[in-house]
């Protein structure tokens, strides 16, 4: 049952790509804050850029969608791996959706936070 397994896994991977996604945006958020009351808290900028390697040239989304794509395809002709898969494979098309909504959202509150590009 390779789809399951590969499920599992792209659904690892998208977690901690939105957790980097967050991170990033919460430390820009922290700077923005800190520098805005006058204080000299550079950290959390430090930290976000290094954060931001995490999910700004982070493939792991559409190479992950394919490999799960070609196995539910190649499994889903057996029933009883059809059954096994239940609504899982909706999964596959969800995490997609979910991880461009935060790469989106956090591209969007960087260049708030940073003024600008």
């Amino acid at each position: 049952m390779k789809t399951l397994k590969v499920l599992k896994i792209t659904s690892v991977l998208q977690i901690i790509f939105c957790l980097f996604c967050v991170a990033s945006t919460v430390c820009f958020a922290i700077s923005n804050y800190a520098m805005t009351h006058n204080s000299d808290w550079r950290t959390p900028f430090g930290v976000a850029n290094i954060l931001i390697y995490g999910w700004v040239a982070n493939p792991v989304t559409p190479i992950s969608f394919i490999i799960c794509v070609i196995f539910f395809l190649i499994e889903r002709k057996q029933p009883e791996n059809k059954q096994l898969i239940g609504k899982k494979w909706i999964w596959i098309f969800i995490w997609p959706v979910i991880a461009t909504f935060f790469y989106f959202a956090a591209l969007m509150l960087t260049v708030a936070f940073t003024g600008g590009v």
